[in-house]
């Protein structure tokens, strides 16, 4: 008590307090909660609690448009389809060769203009579309033939449990199909069941995204994880950033944590400016939760003080900023321990 007594007496004399009484600080602002991750572009996510009982569209429509998409390939067009239900409109789209319409030619769609027929093949069912095309666009309607044998095929590669319409069409629409199943078996992936299969396409769990996640390291080894995975929002790209800064090896769940709390490309750079290297996914993703931004750590490195994260979260919890770190430095304050200084 009497060091306390001291040292408040001593702030009152520099003038940091009118009295030898502490004030408690205003308790800090709530952190803020990282924004949910948006739904893949260009993608619709359906919620499988009523997917499952989904009227099978039998008319949808179709758009092309020329691709502005840098890494496309050569021969790219971006395909729509889409169609309305007692649940809203429903559009699919994705960039693919200009050859999968069968049927449609290239002076087709580059000509002037006129009528045009052609199938989107998929393992699932086809698409038989009709409309016009002109000068690289193109709209019109497509009618779905569902795939009678699909189901059966699924069944022989191991693929348990029946088929819905439903999920059939999703499967057929997401081109989610034999190179699909095989490409977990190269990964070594378990072969999911149909309920979960049908759910990676409409979670957009898809083949792109299955190789993009082994390409950047990472086989979660079941469909599941693979679909939480992409439902936060973890991309290859924020995988790749976070390996820039040491973060390797991690689990899907350690991914997916750190997403949803807020961890960025531009928060670790921030910590690693300030000199904090070599630190966890759980350190991070906690100092993060407690409102322990780039910024704050920059003021205390400024200051002086370069602390644990238990200590900035703590320092951070009881309200102290690093302009009130930076005043009691000023005063000659500048040795003093993490308690005192809260």
């Amino acid at each position: 008590m009497l060091k306390t007594a001291l040292f408040a007496g001593a702030l009152a004399a520099a003038g940091l307090l009118a009295s030898t009484t502490f004030a408690a600080p205003p308790a800090p602002p709530a952190p803020v909660t990282p924004p949910a991750p948006p739904a893949p572009a260009g993608v619709h996510v359906h919620d499988w609690s009523w997917g499952e009982d989904e009227s099978v569209p039998t008319h949808l429509d179709w758009r092309i448009d020329r691709t502005d998409k840098a890494d496309a390939a050569a021969g790219s067009i971006d395909f729509e389809m889409g169609y309305v239900s007692l649940h809203g409109n429903h559009w699919w789209g994705r960039t693919i060769p200009a050859t999968d319409l069968s049927g449609l030619s290239a002076a087709q769609l580059s000509g002037a203009g006129g009528q045009v027929s052609f199938t989107l093949h998929r393992d699932a069912g086809d698409f038989r579309c009709h409309g016009v095309t002109s000068e690289g666009k193109g709209v019109g309607t497509c009618d779905y033939a569902a795939n009678a044998s699909f189901p059966a095929a699924l069944a022989k590669r191991g693929v348990a449990g029946p088929l819905d319409p439903y999920p059939q069409f999703e499967l057929a629409i997401s081109d989610m199909g034999f190179a699909y199943l095989d490409e977990l078996k190269r990964q070594r992936y378990a072969t999911p069941d149909s309920k979960t299969l049908a759910r990676a396409a409409m979670h957009a769990a898809n083949l792109k995204y299955l190789t993009a996640m082994d390409a950047a390291g990472y086989r979660v080894g079941d469909v599941e994880s693979l679909i939480r995975m992409r439902d936060h929002g973890v991309s290859s790209n924020y995988v790749a950033e976070l390996k820039s800064y040491g973060f390797t090896g991690l689990k899907g769940d350690d991914l997916v944590h750190m997403r949803d709390h807020g961890v960025s490309a531009s928060y670790l750079k921030g910590l690693a400016d300030a000199g904090y290297h070599n630190l966890s996914a759980e350190q991070v993703a906690r100092m993060r939760d407690h409102g322990v931004s780039a910024g704050y750590v920059g003021e205390l490195v400024a200051a002086g003080y370069r602390l644990s994260p238990d200590d900035l979260e703590r320092m951070r919890d009881h309200g102290v900023s690093g302009g009130f770190v930076a005043d009691l430095r000023a005063a000659g304050y500048d040795h003093l321990s993490v308690d005192e200084i809260i």
